[in-house]
């Protein structure tokens, strides 16, 4: 089997077809094992509502991953990392484990997924090109686990972490598709419409949460897909970070105000931008819209022109996040200014 085999992309719709088909027998055992999120001061939803639905969504994409991996042994790194992941949310969901309990897996699952592309060996930005495996190995591993754990913070809103997938596994099953990797791009559509069929449910009002056994799952295959595609071509790292950027913004910035606040900025709060909009008068799917609209209308056109032109890459991105970064504080600021009116 090469590379360029085009049937693997009919596995795609098999792991939407099976994740909105078990959804609703899943939610039962949600709801009698007790798994239900209830309303609170840092939730954003009003009604009580299973947790855990993220288990449908593996149950769609483990299998045809690791039929992938059978024939591209490139992929079993990331057959590892989902299962565990998944493993761990469902853990999580049911237990909630501890933070350093957590972070320790995570932490493993980025040196895996950072080994199997053979780590990171330079970096080009704008014409410069910079060399420096440990370092750079190592920003990698970080970014991995960043990405693993702002999908889990990400998810606080219908449909939000859900769509967010949908847009970031196609957007990298097509780069990957440009570059003749049909094994690893129907890996990231078995993401995309996993993801689709659980946003059946997940929609605004939400039926069912994913959970972290379904937002870390998302997270660890998103990792996977900016390192894998950083080690097809090292280019790819600023279109990854395009295509990323909406919820690497918001989750960043959001997390460098706690840290500099001086606030427990591991435990859970309401001051991502999703959440300041919820909070003053949005609803859910005002809120998703928003975001699926910053997609279609910032970040995908930003991702086409990274591709096209090559050099401008760095450019581009660093385009994107300044202005994503002047749309949060506007949120941020309009809010506390809304807040301070008597």
């Amino acid at each position: 089997m090469t590379g360029n085999a085009w049937w693997p992309l009919a596995l795609a719709p098999m792991a939407g077809l099976v994740t909105v088909l078990a959804v609703p027998l899943l939610r039962p055992y949600l709801t009698a094992s007790g798994m239900i999120d209830l309303p609170g001061s840092r939730r954003s939803h009003s009604a009580p509502t299973p947790r855990g639905g993220g288990l449908a969504m593996a149950a769609g994409c483990l299998p045809p991953l690791g039929l992938l991996a059978w024939f591209d042994a490139e992929l079993w790194s990331l057959v590892i990392a989902a299962l565990a992941l998944t493993v761990l949310g469902w853990l999580d969901d049911r237990h909630e484990l501890g933070v350093k309990r957590r972070l320790l897996v995570h932490c493993l699952v980025g040196v895996i997924l950072v080994a199997s592309i053979g780590g990171i060996e330079r970096l080009l930005i704008g014409q410069q090109l910079w060399s420096a495996f440990w370092p750079l190995s190592l920003l990698a591993v970080l970014l991995a686990v960043w990405l693993i754990n702002l999908h889990n913070f990400m998810d606080g809103a219908d449909g939000l972490a859900c769509s967010q997938g949908v847009w970031v596994a196609l957007a990298f099953g097509l780069l990957l598709l440009l570059h003749g990797r049909a094994l690893a791009a129907a890996a990231c559509f078995c993401l995309a419409l996993s993801c689709t069929g659980f946003l059946v449910w997940n929609r605004p009002p939400a039926r069912v949460f994913m959970g972290d056994s379904g937002s870390l799952l998302v997270g660890g295959m998103v990792a996977w897909m900016c390192l894998f595609s950083v080690a097809v071509d090292e280019r790819n790292l600023w279109v990854g970070l395009i295509i990323t950027a909406v919820f690497v913004v918001d989750a960043s910035l959001t997390l460098l105000r706690r840290i500099v606040r001086g606030e427990r900025w591991y435990t859970p709060h309401r001051q991502h931008a999703y959440q300041v909009l919820i909070s003053h008068g949005w609803k859910h799917g005002q809120v998703l819209m928003l975001y699926v609209a910053t997609n279609l209308l910032l970040v995908l056109p930003a991702s086409v022109m990274a591709i096209r032109f090559r050099d401008l890459g760095f450019w581009l991105a660093g385009l994107v996040y300044v202005l994503l970064t002047l749309a949060w504080a506007w949120i941020q600021v309009a809010a506390k200014g809304e807040h301070a009116k008597p």
